[in-house]
């Protein structure tokens, strides 16, 4: 029985040693002699100083520097209501709370576990066995004090983390009816000029102001009620009435059983990156403005000198036939002058809202201005229009997409000596959404582009052209078909046995069209 015991203590002194805690003793509270001197010299085995305590002395200041308050029942619950709120503020761990029993109030107890103590102790007891059940009481204290530091600390690099970072953070509670903000650090104070206390129990939507219709905030409402992430930009303000764009990107956090419990969002102002972009819009759209009229030009130029010469030969034809068949070709010459104007007028109109057309129409409107340059460029169109419904979209936009492709295919064979453009409409669906549409295809038997440069076609800037492209054109087309909610693929090749690149505009036939923010509504024609 003895070596049981010693070595029961033995490892319970090997315990309490393996984690050294930061407590300055154990404190009793003890009312009979006999008892407290039992666990005074049990307390001797763990080197821990004895802090006899009074109930008239009782308070946090005499309580909390403790590791460790062994106490007679009477009194546990006393010293656990002084205790009650000290942890859970944050303001340090609390000493583990060990009641005393006597043996048959032990032996009464259904279940080990089933008081509000952190350990219970029954005696009497022998000083070793008391040293046993102490140290390994001790021990587990400790172990869990090991923990809350651990933590605390983490909790404190997160907080300097959130309160370093540059980029402005909230956070709102999804369990509440209107996801009130519960946390703004520094960065979001001076990006809005509204502090912590002021946005505190407020819901985000008050940076809106009064543009509460935009394509973001409806993003935003659907991805909370789905509770997923979303990335959007918004147009708010500042609290002294100052517009800025936001690129928000929020995240649900979820607690371990999968619920999402709050939402973090990281604003970004974004103001230089959205003019700079309307500005890159603008810039390609007075470029594009400059192609088309440099090609309208030697289009229209090409009949007006046919004109002029039949109607000098016809004025010096002493034939009457002969004079009606000059003038009569010089007559369809202007008509195919008034097909270019028209077009070009149809080209740079204006549309406030989506109108129907027919795809055909709109593949018109840009091959009738590229007629003398597929010649010039020994260009042959192949095109073939199947049966399709009308589209319902933005003309001069959808026109501005086709024209960078057609032209992007004519400059690839020119450098080629020539070659095919392939032009087809067929009726189809998108796979991902199921929606029916009108799917153009644009194949042409140029140079092809690289494999390593496919992937950043659609970057602005990047050109294959050298000084004679801007690097626009498929950036800018490519935010016009996403505007459209339509998809644009390409495919090329080259090699020595062919070259040659296929680009795919699939467009709805009612697709949701998305609103431009105010600051980009200039870049798009």
């Amino acid at each position: 029985m003895t070596s049981t015991l010693t070595s029961e203590l033995q490892a319970g002194l090997q315990a309490v040693h393996t984690l050294e805690g930061p407590g300055s003793g154990i404190g009793l509270l003890i009312q009979d002699p006999m008892n407290r001197r039992l666990i005074e010299s049990a307390s001797s085995h763990l080197d821990l100083q004895c802090v006899v305590l009074k109930n008239e002395l009782l308070s946090l200041d005499t309580l909390t520097p403790l590791e460790m308050i062994v106490t007679d029942a009477a009194n546990a619950e006393m010293v656990q209501s002084i205790l009650t709120g000290h942890e859970a503020k944050g303001e340090g761990l609390n000493p583990a709370l060990i009641s005393v029993a006597v043996r048959d109030d032990c032996e009464s107890q259904p279940v080990a576990n089933s008081h509000p103590y952190d350990g219970m102790l029954c005696l009497p007891q022998t000083p070793a066995q008391i040293a046993a059940q102490l140290s390994l009481m001790l021990y587990s204290h400790r172990a869990f004090a090991r923990r809350y530091h651990n933590a605390i600390e983490e909790l404190h690099l997160n907080r300097r983390i959130f309160r370093s970072v540059t980029s402005g953070i909230s956070v709102a509670d999804a369990t509440e009816p209107d996801v009130p903000l519960t946390y703004v650090n520094p960065a979001f104070e001076v990006m809005t000029g509204y502090s912590l206390e002021e946005v505190m129990g407020k819901n985000c939507r008050f940076l809106q102001g009064k543009d509460t219709d935009q394509v973001g905030v409806d993003s935003v409402r659907t991805a909370i009620r789905e509770r997923r992430e979303v990335v959007v930009i918004l147009k708010n303000y500042r609290k002294d009435g100052t517009p800025f764009w936001n690129e928000l990107s929020l995240s649900p956090i979820r607690n371990r059983e999968g619920e999402v419990t709050h939402f973090v969002g990281i604003q970004t102002d974004v103001t230089a990156r959205v003019e700079f972009e309307a500005a890159l819009r603008e810039s390609e759209k007075l470029a594009a403005v400059g192609r088309l009229a440099s090609t309208i030009a030697h289009e229209i130029n090409n009949p007006l000198e046919s004109v002029m010469n039949l109607v000098y030969i016809a004025a010096n034809s002493e034939k009457t036939d002969d004079t009606k068949k000059y003038l009569a070709m010089a007559d369809a010459e202007l008509q195919r002058v008034k097909l270019i104007t028209a077009q070009s007028l149809r080209f740079f109109k204006q549309s406030t809202k989506p109108q129907s057309v027919q795809s055909s129409e709109l593949l018109n409107s840009v091959l009738d201005l590229y007629g003398s340059r597929l010649i010039n460029a020994n260009v042959a169109i192949e095109r073939r229009d199947r049966r399709s419904g009308k589209l319902t979209c933005m003309e001069s936009e959808i026109r501005q997409v086709m024209n960078n492709l057609v032209g992007n295919a004519i400059d690839a064979m020119q450098t080629t000596g020539g070659g095919r453009l392939l032009i087809r409409t067929r009726e189809a669906t998108e796979p991902r959404g199921g929606q029916r549409g009108v799917l153009f295809t644009f194949a042409d038997t140029g140079s092809g582009i690289d494999s390593e440069n496919l992937s950043s076609i659609y970057r602005p800037f990047f050109t294959t052209k050298g000084a004679n492209g801007t690097g626009l054109g498929l950036w800018i087309s490519s935010g016009i078909v996403d505007r459209h909610s339509g998809r644009l693929k390409v495919k090329s090749r080259r090699s020595a046995k062919g070259s040659g690149t296929v680009f795919q505009l699939f467009l709805p036939y009612n697709g949701q069209l998305k609103p431009l923010p105010e600051a980009l509504k200039t870049g798009i024609q």
